[in-house]
């Protein structure tokens, strides 16, 4: 016969530890990948990113449209719409209008420097994008990396840089893990490419410690030119619990832009502020 106290004592126990396991579990990420594939199916999709990466060189330099972004973390929530434009590397200018089509905020950066603005304000703001950032809790993991790339959802790996090649656990790809370094910084990141599709559909970038630094999510894919732009992107895992969605539309192969019609003029009478 099993003494009572014991018996308590030892079911006690078995449900603390029960408990401190699941608690321990559900701390833990998990990985949305699974095993490495054979050799012969990893050659295929390593073949595959070869043909994807010509794809997208020959993309259009430079496309336009209408966006609309929901930026929200912890210190703030925004919502805004307006006209998009970028140009090979890191181009990018957006112009946030209110619902009469005035542009309440004109914003370029080349990704180094930046200038903004502000119509409400009256205000002038130029400088570094990365003091900018820190002033403004933006998440470092967007001051750097290639725009271009996260916008329109395109690829330049080389394959020397592939380590892995896995199954997806929910079957809906390839996941191909490149690690790289710039400036100083390694990064690892993880892409699920549909090769059927033909469209990458997540890219997860890490640190050296395997601290995830952001996730992007692409869908609603359609064609654009001669190439295949995502007009949904959803980017996570950031500082400050920041998640930004962005929803494009009307997107078009622009005129060919050059770089010095990206500069602002300060307007007469705003006040100017330099962020050195």
């Amino acid at each position: 016969m099993i003494h009572s106290r014991n018996f308590w004592k030892s079911s006690h126990n078995l449900t603390f530890s029960l408990f401190l396991f699941c608690l321990i579990c559900s701390g833990c990420a998990r990985t949305p990948w699974t095993a490495p594939l054979d050799e012969r199916q990893a050659d295929s999709i390593v073949q595959f990113l070869q043909s994807d990466n010509l794809r997208a060189e020959s993309c259009p330099e430079s496309i336009d449209g209408d966006i609309s972004l929901s930026y929200r973390n912890v210190f703030d929530r925004k919502n805004m719409a307006g006209y998009f434009q970028i140009i090979s590397p890191s181009f990018i200018k957006l112009v946030v209008s209110n619902p009469f089509g005035q542009p309440i905020l004109i914003f370029t950066s080349d990704q180094k420097s930046f200038q903004l603005i502000n119509t409400m304000r009256r205000v002038y703001t130029a400088g570094s994008l990365y003091s900018y950032g820190l002033q403004n809790d933006i998440p470092l993991a967007l001051l750097k990396g290639n725009w271009q790339d996260w916008i329109r959802g395109t690829i330049s790996v080389k394959p020397s840089a592939i380590t892995s090649v896995r199954g997806d656990a929910e079957n809906r790809g390839s996941w191909i893990t490149v690690e790289s370094e710039a400036e100083g910084n390694f990064l690892r990141t993880h892409l699920l490419i549909d090769p059927e599709e033909g469209v990458l559909l997540s890219r997860i970038i890490e640190d050296d410690k395997g601290n995830r630094l952001s996730e992007f999510t692409y869908n609603d894919w359609e064609s654009v030119g001669s190439c295949r732009q995502p007009y949904s992107i959803r980017v996570t895992g950031l500082e400050y619990h920041t998640e930004i969605t962005i929803k494009l539309s009307d997107v078009l192969v622009a005129e060919k832009v050059a770089e010095n019609e990206f500069l602002l003029t300060a307007p007469a009478n705003y006040l100017q502020q330099i962020i050195p």
